[in-house]
């Protein structure tokens, strides 16, 4: 279905490439003839060539017209928000090759983000989610999330050294004493009994040395556990999984600020950097810490596993 120059073109890519950008074109060009534009998609290349040669006046600005229409097909066929962008995409290569610079600018194109719901957790949901966990060590993660604030990446690289000191002498809220990974900013987090308990019971049978993770499963692995999951927790859904790992990190933020929480103190237990973060830091002893998380731990504990 496509002439010299279409050819040409995609003869000049990879085998990627190719296969991403020829059903591109084929959707563009099915749309350009049905809408009785022209027959090739050379037909289009000259008629931008001859719109862009006319006075700026004059111009009827042939391009993002096209594309606005184009992109009105595409939405009309159900294609997803990130197809219609790939196919657009394509066209703007497929000109670009012969030096023809097509802006989307004011093309309306669908968002590149993707859809991203998150659930609404409240503090009986969360434990429902997590009472479904089967298997201690993932159970243990989700907890952890929840009652820290922590990241996924944050949690998989604690390792024994980390609490070796609270954990033997059943100190409680159990404190992490970290630096960010992403962005090496110092804080401190806790669990309480509820994550302590599910900790203990995954490290069950481990002889841990001080430099053993505590956590020995993958962030892609939690990430399909967590999808498993919330197709029976949830059902269907669209974009992103809204059960997923970092939206238990967000119901931390949002359940402790509904029960009154300073956001600068939320901030900090999650790692996030503030303004003068060391003074922040060293405003309290771990314990003087401890005791301001103990105010809010009930608030992050299901009503039954409270002691």
């Amino acid at each position: 279905m496509f002439d010299e120059d279409a050819m040409e073109f995609l003869d000049a890519l990879g085998a990627g490439t190719r296969h991403v950008y020829q059903p591109g074109l084929e959707a563009f060009l099915t749309f350009y003839r049905s809408a009785g534009y022209g027959k090739s998609l050379s037909d289009f290349l000259n008629a931008v060539e001859e719109d862009m040669k006319l006075p700026r006046r004059q111009r009827k600005r042939i391009a993002r017209n096209v594309f606005k229409e184009f992109v009105r097909f595409c939405e009309e066929k159900k294609y997803t928000p990130k197809t219609v962008r790939t196919y657009v995409s394509a066209v703007q290569s497929f000109a670009g090759y012969y030096d023809i610079k097509l802006s989307t600018r004011y093309v309306d194109l669908p968002s590149s983000l993707p859809v991203s719901r998150k659930f609404p957790w409240t503090l009986d949901t969360v434990a429902e989610f997590i009472g479904m966990m089967e298997d201690p060590e993932y159970k243990s993660i989700a907890v952890t999330i929840f009652q820290s604030g922590l990241g996924i990446s944050d949690i998989l690289a604690l390792i024994y050294e980390d609490i070796k000191y609270e954990y033997e002498n059943r100190i409680t809220p159990l404190c992490f004493d970290l630096a960010r990974i992403k962005t090496d900013v110092p804080f401190m987090s806790f669990i309480g009994e509820w994550g302590v308990s599910l900790l203990r019971e995954n490290l069950t049978g481990r002889k841990l040395k001080l430099r053993d993770p505590l956590f020995t499963i993958s962030a892609r692995s939690i990430d399909k556990y967590f999808e498993k999951l919330a197709k029976k927790f949830v059902g269907e859904y669209t974009g992103n999984n809204p059960c997923r790992p970092h939206t238990l990190r967000a119901a931390f933020r949002t359940i402790l600020g509904d029960a009154g929480a300073e956001d600068q103190i939320v901030e900090f237990w999650m790692g996030h950097k503030l303004p003068e973060q060391q003074r922040v830091y060293h405003s309290r002893t771990r314990d003087g810490w401890r005791t301001l998380y103990q105010k809010y731990e009930s608030y992050l504990t299901p009503e039954g596993l409270k002691w």
